[in-house]
């Protein structure tokens, strides 16, 4: 059988979420599949990870049409400056805008169409988008398309959402009513699908899970290493996310400010600079404790076992996770974690983590305290973080998702679920009394 694999997300020298599940089912493939034939897709370069030859094919998509876009992208990022110093007429701001957009517009035509012709000339007997809004326009009848779901905050919580990503659910919605099959990443993604998108398509959730080479309970010289390397000098409190909406990080600076104690504790931020993250921002010049908050930007991925392992406690009170890994990543290094009650994040911690709603800013506060001021609770939330990680595994993901690209492989979408075959179910959250 020959698949394809959507794979953009592995272009980018710095992951994202995706990328990582992305670069995860990969690996997981190359090691259990002997038989089928794969063709990876990239807009650029395939960093992070390396093709076997004969079964594994790259096939790039870099036309000329997408650098002079870039190049277009570049001169109106000049303009804008030229503007701001009333140095450059308005018809000339006009013109410019409007070729870039022609420029994206033809590049997203051309994209479409060359990776048609190319699914076509390959003879690709399966699909696998790992972005549910991309997948090209001419319809193929004899393709089985699979679609990989990691959320619907699009639909959810359209303000915390790009315009263009608005639009991309659009797409998104498309793709879905075409799909032979739909894979979502929780039993919670697979619920707002269906109630929230009335989406009928048969949709078979495959948990994500942390990488284990990268993510376990680091050693106290490497704690060491990290805490002098981004200036630590204390104990400290995680949260490890792109700094965005979503996120929610405004609580954690507000529950932060209210915590009793917040002098023994610095706060860690760490993860890429998101959008719309101005107000985030002037929040933490204000912030009376701003002295003790250092926010590190994108680190790279040796350094995040020891920066989780060395936290007193990790906390994500993200407003809506469609899976929420970094959850996930901090109990299976042995950090404990305080996050939120909403959408996935109780299907992934379980009964391990203390989880409160994210919009109460006092429960925020007081679970933090609580947690901090509890060695033994502490100590019980590190033992259970570990025994629940181990119930997420990527090879098991994979072995199902290789059985998924088959054409009965919709047939799963019915099996009864065990602890053996599809990993973790819902289990209750620690209680505070």
């Amino acid at each position: 059988m020959r698949i394809a694999i959507e794979a953009f997300s592995l272009s980018s020298e710095q992951l994202t979420g995706v990328g990582n599940v992305t670069l995860n089912y990969l690996r997981e493939l190359k090691k259990i599949d002997r038989d089928n034939r794969y063709y990876i897709y990239t807009i650029d370069e395939l960093r992070h990870v390396s093709l076997s030859k004969g079964r594994w094919v790259h096939v790039r998509y870099d036309p000329w049409i997408k650098r002079k876009k870039y190049a277009v992208a570049a001169s109106w990022e000049r303009f804008k400056e030229a503007r701001e110093k009333k140095a450059v007429a308005i018809l000339a701001m006009i013109s410019l805008r409007l070729l870039k957009m022609a420029f994206e517009i033809a590049d997203t035509i051309y994209l479409h169409a060359w990776m048609a012709a190319s699914l076509r000339k390959n003879k690709i007997d399966a699909y696998l988008g790992i972005f549910a809004d991309f997948f090209p326009f001419i319809f193929f009848p004899r393709l089985r398309k699979i679609w990989l779901v990691h959320d619907i905050v699009w639909k959810l919580y359209p303000k915390t959402t790009k315009k263009k990503s608005l639009l991309g659910g659009l797409l998104i919605v498309r793709n879905m009513k075409k799909a032979d099959l739909l894979i979502s990443v929780s039993e919670s993604t697979k619920k707002g699908i269906r109630e929230f998108l009335g989406i009928a398509t048969d949709i078979v959730t495959l948990h994500n899970a942390a990488d284990r080479s990268l993510f376990f309970p680091a050693d106290s010289a490497s704690v060491s290493r990290v805490k002098r390397k981004f200036g630590i000098k204390q104990k400290y409190l995680l949260s490890v996310c792109t700094l965005e909406p979503r996120k929610n990080l405004g609580a954690l600076l507000r529950a932060y400010e209210e915590m009793t104690g917040r002098e023994r504790y610095q706060l860690v931020l760490t993860g890429m600079s998101g959008w719309k993250n101005t107000g985030l921002f002037d929040r933490l010049e204000r912030h009376p404790g701003r002295e003790n908050i250092i926010i590190t930007g994108y680190i790279p991925d040796k350094d995040l076992a020891p920066l989780y392992t060395g936290a007193e406690l990790f906390v994500y009170p993200a407003l809506y996770e469609g899976f929420g890994l970094p959850v996930l990543e901090a109990m299976q290094c042995g950090c404990p974690v305080v996050s939120s009650n909403t959408s996935s994040i109780p299907e992934v911690a379980g009964d391990a983590a203390v989880l409160v709603d994210p919009s109460d800013i006092g429960a925020l506060a007081q679970a933090m305290e609580t947690v901090l001021s509890d060695r033994r609770l502490r100590r019980a939330m590190v033992k259970k973080g570990l025994a629940r990680a181990e119930l997420f595994s990527w090879e098991r993901s994979a072995r199902r998702l290789l059985a998924l690209f088959e054409p009965a492989g919709n047939n799963q979408a019915s099996v009864s679920r065990t602890p053996g075959d599809s990993g973790p179910a819902h289990c209750s959250e620690i209680v505070l009394r």
